[in-house]
């Protein structure tokens, strides 16, 4: 064993000297004059006082500031490598200057303060308490630089690695000294750059070598410091003791003299010098309990600093073992039982009330020592004379005392206020070392095994700890011990009894009346006139109170077993796992109730009752009760005994649990409760299909876990994805009520409508009985009232406004259970280890390299998911939230959500570019030289891309406008990047390229104004009157609702044909689609005329030739239309 250890050290030595040997090297070669700093400072000024610089000439002082950072670097790693030689060199010296120094500091401080007034003891303290703070510091940065070398250690084999590929790339390049400026330059920064990599990896090697070293000096200097601060801290103690004493001495003095006035001069002193007397005696005991207080708040200082220390070695274990944890599932057991065993995270609610209140009392009492000089002036005797002689010097010098009573109270207060502010940032010092421990327990510890894979003799292992567990003798005496002391101790059992009857009262109590309440309510539901959203909403309530009792009264045993019986480790386990199972029993009864015939998931939601009761059967309640009783057991035996059956029945209790838990997945997916509706409100597709395959398959993944050895990883995540599946589906009950709430409000509102329609029609009806002796039959007038109101379309509000819901539950959910996740983000810090590929970066003319990880992947994954949800529901949230209360223009909304869709996607795209190592600066000349590529191959596509933006912007045509192009007509229905899509009046979608609007003429019938007129020729009788025509005429154009009064309607006699005076009617209309309803009322209309006139409607003569066979027609009243007025096709 000797001889091993003297080769080693031989090793070691040898080691050293070629490292020594190639430093000394190295520092010589870098003291050539190529890397001469001030002649390159001096350069680097010449070139950048010119007035103008090239490319070349700005390449160059990139170069030279390259050069100057890495001589920076070179100067650093000369520094690091002096430090390291010199503490491998001198480390027993050190050692033995550190111990001598540590053996020289006494335990005990003397009390040699003893003749100090007040005043000097003040300062001293003052003194003490800075020494404190600066040894705190000072350990505070002992402590970062243990864990930076043990951080550095991680690192270094990256790191050495990361500079070996540097220096072989840079050993490959080859660059010539020359006369010129630019290859001067990059001569210089090439050598430059490969001397601070040589240095920096013998300061690597070095830091390797002395790492121990450093190791044990930083230790021992820890040591040192703790042992200064406790000698400071007795000293301050010994300090404050004895200003504590003389307090104690004068505040005694105040009260022996006190008493002594009162007893003699009792009946002969007046009211109002009593009353200051008593007021001091109050003050005296006042400032003794202050003492007491402060020796409290003190007391807890020391605590807190204690527990400080413990977090602080449990988390500086996890950081030195966090390379051997992998090798024994026993150091990590260890490691596990010292974070358990770690204080929890202190309070600052009380402390925080404690400060206020003593800054209120400060308050008091200074407002009131203002006042002591006019209690000298106002105090009389009894029979309102003035004070005598002696009575005055009795009251003076009470006064006087009593004002340095207060003064000494204001200063006890300040120090109270102060030693709290110091609690409570020791409160803050423990509350980051607890959360440095639990980022260290997930990143070390969380993908360890912590207990032994399941062997073949893990049966017998189990049936030996049942016999152990149920014939220990100090088991059972825990159990009767508790037991008698719940039944013994009154103060518990009174409570508990009490609470256990009118738990078991409610519960069996109020089931009657609330069952009648859902047998009655039930049949209001579904009913316009008597169905209500608050029935829904007392059913929720009344079914959460119900289910309260038997909880309360499961989680007050439990907090009774935790309180009680402290003494007894099983009954405060049992405690535990009665706490932790309480809410998980109130949900699984609140679920229950909901699952009744009459409850809430049938009636008010309307889910399949043969569903529901498939997965709320019989079965149930067993069901519920040994998932309870496992769920218990496990963490029974994960609290009790450090662990000692975890191993084995804790393991049982978890593999069970387990498989039960896919039993029950699998009868739930069976039952198709949905956790995951597609736009259709329907659950089958494919999310809904993989989050219940996950959620199968995670309890057999832990229970495969659990086998190999990983329980407390198995138990982390199953827990969190329970409580991800129960988020899930509480929102998913949610979005169920809204639906609700909006299906009442929807059918309201159309009840409303159809009693309206029924009033109208009813009045239509009235109108035309009395009416009926008009001629011109006016079928549409009466409806012209209501003819103009804008009824909102409930369908396409109910589908949108149901989507937005949708979406916001669905981003809720993925919030709190990223939130819920959030806590194990440390766990998966080993990704960030995992390098995909290395990317250069050039900062500052810097050239470094960044490698990306598999972190960076995955975040790039899931920033490209939320940027495709986003884009996917920002149409309904935009229309829902922000646009329906703007006056725009559908075409103006369409073009707003485009345009930030675009801008969404690119703000993602950039995003993900950025984080695997795609940079702007890299791509930009390839953006260009494909730009120009394209704009040649793809001219026609570059041009309707453009154009696309220009009809966004410029708006020639827009969402929902009638237009007319060469022969064709049609609605526009979207609007794309490369073509708008155009949907005639048979419902046949035309593709038209974005260029065609902006360089081709068409019509918009709808740009400006919708109004459009229609023009028709009607040939007249030669019997009657031209102009009572007209007026007909006119009276059938104002009958019809389609036509507008404004511009009004005109008829004109503009032709003659075969000697028939031919009528020109002129009438205008709000849209284009009402044209041709609005000739059919016209011509409907006229011919009614006729027929009830006795008229016969003439026409033109036909004249047919034999000879020729042809049909000669005449020129009609169809063919004279203007050769202005363009009609559209229907």
């Amino acid at each position: 064993m000797g001889l091993h250890k003297y080769i080693s050290k031989f090793i070691l030595a040898i080691i050293y000297i070629n490292i020594c040997a190639c430093c000394t090297f190295i520092t010589k070669a870098s003291s050539c004059n190529f890397l001469n700093e001030e002649k390159i400072k001096k350069d680097l000024q010449q070139i950048e006082k010119l007035d103008h610089i090239n490319n070349n000439q700005k390449t160059t002082i990139n170069l030279l500031k390259s050069a100057l950072y890495f001589i920076a670097e070179k100067k650093t790693s000369n520094e690091k490598i002096n430090e390291y030689q010199h503490i491998i060199n001198n480390f027993s010296y050190i050692i033995l200057k550190l111990q001598k120094e540590y053996n020289n500091i006494n335990e005990q401080p003397t009390n040699i303060y003893q003749n100090l007034t007040i005043q000097e003891l003040k300062q001293k303290i003052f003194q003490v308490n800075n020494q404190l703070i600066n040894l705190s510091e000072q350990l505070v940065q002992e402590e970062d630089q243990l864990h930076s070398i043990y951080e550095a250690l991680r690192l270094l084999p990256q790191q050495q690695v990361t500079i070996k590929h540097i220096l072989h790339n840079l050993e490959q390049q080859q660059i010539l000294f020359t006369n010129s400026n630019i290859e001067y330059a990059q001569f210089i920064s090439f050598q430059a750059e490969r001397s601070a990599n040589r240095l920096k990896l013998v300061e690597l090697e070095l830091a390797q070598l002395s790492s121990n070293n450093r190791k044990e000096l930083i230790k021992l200097k820890i040591t040192l410091i703790k042992k200064k601060y406790n000698y400071t801290n007795n000293l301050l103690k010994i300090l404050k003791n004895q200003l504590t004493h003389l307090r104690h001495k004068e505040a005694d003095q105040t009260i022996a003299y006190t008493e002594k006035i009162l007893k003699e001069q009792h009946d002969t002193l007046p009211k109002s010098i009593k009353i200051q007397l008593y007021m001091n005696h109050d003050l005296s005991l006042l400032i003794t309990q202050q003492t007491q207080d402060m020796n409290n708040i003190i007391l807890r200082q020391r605590e807190i600093e204690t527990h400080i220390s413990q977090v602080n070695q449990v988390f500086s274990n996890l950081i030195e073992q966090s390379q051997w944890i992998n090798k024994s599932p026993i150091l990590g057991e260890t490691l596990r039982s010292q974070v358990t065993n770690l204080p929890k995270k202190p309070k600052f609610q009380q402390l925080d009330n404690d400060m206020a209140q003593l800054k209120a009392k400060r308050l008091q009492y200074e407002n009131y020592i203002n006042k002591i000089p006019d209690l000298i002036l106002n105090s009389k005797q009894d029979n309102e004379l003035e004070l005598t002689f002696i009575q005055k010097s009795i009251l003076t010098k009470q006064l006087h005392t009593q004002r340095e009573l207060i003064t000494s109270l204001l200063n006890n207060y300040d120090n109270q206020i102060l030693e709290l502010t110091k609690l409570k940032l020791l409160y803050d010092q423990l509350k980051d070392s607890l959360q440095a421990v639990q980022q260290a327990t997930h990143r070390y510890l969380f993908w360890t095994a912590d207990i032994c894979p399941i062997t073949i003799s893990y049966p017998r292992y189990v049936y030996q700890d049942i016999c152990k567990l149920l014939t220990n003798h100090s088991f059972h005496n825990q159990i009767k011990s508790a037991f008698y002391m719940i039944v013994t101790n009154q103060s518990t059992l009174i409570p508990m009894i009490f609470c256990f009857i009118i738990s078991l009262g409610l519960h069996f109590g109020a089931r009657h009346y609330y069952y009648k309440f859902l047998e009655t309510t039930s049949n209001y539901v579904g009913k316009v006139n008597q169905d209500n959203f608050l029935i829904t909403f007392y059913n929720i309530w009344s079914t959460i109170f119900i289910a309260l009792p038997i909880p309360i009264l499961w989680i007050s045993i439990g907090y009774n077993l935790n309180h009680t019986c402290w003494l007894y480790p099983i009954i405060v386990s049992i405690g535990n796992g009665m706490n932790a199972t309480a809410f998980m029993l109130w949900i699984f009864i609140t679920s229950g109730y909901f699952a009744s015939p009459k409850g809430l998931f049938i009636v008010h939601f309307g889910w399949s009752k043969k569903r529901i009761q498939q997965v709320f059967s019989k079965n149930y309640f067993w069901s519920t009760t040994i998932i309870i009783i496992l769920i218990t057991s496990c963490v029974v035996f994960n609290h009790y005994n450090n662990r000692e059956f975890s191993n084995t029945l804790g393991r049982l209790c978890f593999f069970i649990l387990c498989m039960y838990l896919t039993y029950i997945t699998i009868n739930l997916k069976r039952s198709g409760l949905p956790l995951y509706l597609n736009k259709h409100d329907s659950s089958n597709n494919i999310i809904n299909q993989s989050l219940w395959n996950i959620m199968i398959i995670a309890p057999i993944i832990s229970a495969i876990s659990c086998a190999i050895g990983y329980l407390s990883v198995a138990q982390e995540i199953l827990i969190r994805l329970e409580k991800s599946l129960f988020i899930w589906v509480l929102l998913l009950i949610t979005y169920y009520i809204i639906r609700r709430w909006m299906l009442i409000q929807r059918r309201r509102i159309a009840f409303k409508r159809s009693q309206e329609n029924q009033g109208i029609q009813f009045i239509t009806k009235h109108y035309k009985q009395s009416h009926s002796k008009h001629k011109l039959i006016t079928k549409e007038r009466p409806i012209i009232i209501n003819n103009h109101k804008k009824f909102l379309d409930l369908d396409s509000i109910s589908a949108q406004s149901l989507q937005l819901i949708k979406s916001i539950v669905t981003l809720t959910a993925l919030i709190l259970i990223s939130l819920l996740w959030s806590e194990l983000r440390f766990a998966f810090s080993f990704l960030e280890n995992i390098t995909l590929w290395d990317v250069k970066s050039t900062i500052k003319g810097i050239e470094n390299i960044q490698p990306i990880t598999l972190n960076n992947f995955l975040t790039v994954i899931v920033v490209i998911i939320i940027t495709t949800i986003t884009v996917r529901k920002l149409p309904a949230f935009l229309e829902l939230t922000l646009l329906q209360y703007l006056n725009f223009t559908p075409s103006t909304e369409y073009a707003i959500i485009t345009l930030t869709k675009y801008i969404l996607m690119v703000l993602g795209g950039l995003t993900g570019c950025s984080l695997i190592g795609i940079e702007w600066v890299k791509i930009q000349w390839l953006i260009a030289a494909l730009g120009v590529g394209l704009g040649f191959g793809l001219q026609e596509i570059f041009a309707n891309f453009i154009s696309g933006l220009m009809i966004l912007f410029e708006k020639p045509i827009r969402i929902g406008d009638t237009i007319t192009m060469r022969n064709f007509t049609g609605n526009v229905t979207r609007i794309n990047i490369r073509a708008t899509i155009l949907t005639d009046w048979d419902h046949k979608e035309i593709i038209v390229p974005n260029k065609e609007f902006i360089t081709k003429k068409f019509i918009n019938w709808s740009l400006s104004d919708t109004t459009t007129r229609v023009i028709l020729r009607i040939p007249t009788p030669i019997q009657i009157d031209t102009k009572k025509m007209i007026q007909v005429l006119m009276e059938i154009i104002k009958s019809s609702p389609l036509s507008l009064d404004t511009p009004p309607p005109e008829v004109y006699l503009v032709d003659f044909q075969q000697g028939l005076p031919i009528l020109e009617i002129r009438i205008y209309t709000s849209d284009i689609k009402s044209r041709v309803p609005l000739r059919h009322q016209i011509n409907i209309s006229i011919i009614e005329y006729y027929k009830n006139n006795g008229l016969k409607l003439p026409c033109f003569p036909i004249y047919i030739c034999k000879e020729h066979m042809t049909t000669v027609d005449f020129p009609s009243y169809n063919q004279n239309t203007h050769l202005n007025e363009i009609k559209p096709t229907y």
